[in-house]
């Protein structure tokens, strides 16, 4: 049994922490803080891609200009502005699936891409849109991907490779794969 000695002590007196505690407090402190707002993509023909991101994908359209001097269409995701601008010269359509982590065509080249995010009951008039637009497909429909949502690898009109995807509101049982229906 201890000694008593008279004294009051704090019954929750901080020990120091230990060198790994130190670590994860240092590691959980804010760094500088910064945001990614515009990704810009240069494009041959701004008026194919507008009917592709506003028409076919039913993009929001925040700014187009198609004129002799200069050629621009923007589009807000939320914060983020997607910025297409029309280069002085013909560039050429990529015409290779870049690399996807929900689901990557064969023969994928490294190359920059991106996934649109769309609600689970609109996609499949998103999908709809873009069969009748006739663009470039990685598979006839969407698939089932990583378990746990549906989507489908497209190109727009300079060969930038999209996933367009949904999550769903109810899984399916586990092990089972649903089929895509139109």
């Amino acid at each position: 049994m201890a000694k008593r000695t008279g004294k009051k002590t704090k019954s929750l007196e901080r020990k120091k922490p230990s060198k790994a505690e130190d670590t994860v407090d240092k590691l959980a402190e804010p760094g500088p803080k910064f945001n990614i707002r515009f990704l810009y993509s240069m494009c041959s023909n701004v008026s194919a891609m507008r009917e592709f991101y506003t028409g076919v994908l039913g993009m929001k359209e925040l700014s187009y200009r198609d004129d002799e001097n200069f050629g621009w269409v923007v589009y807000d995701t939320e914060g983020f502005q997607l910025m297409f601008f029309r280069w002085d010269t013909e560039l050429p359509v990529e015409q290779r699936w870049a690399w996807q982590p929900g689901e990557a065509p064969e023969h994928a080249a490294p190359l920059m891409s991106f996934s649109i995010e769309y609600p689970e009951e609109d996609l499949q008039a998103v999908v709809a849109r873009v069969r009748e637009s006739g663009a470039v497909a990685a598979t006839p429909a969407p698939t089932w991907r990583q378990m746990s949502y549906w989507g489908w690898t497209v190109r727009d009109p300079m060969g930038n490779t999209i996933e367009l995807f949904s999550s769903v509101k109810e899984q399916p049982e586990e092990g089972e794969t649903p089929e895509w229906q139109d």
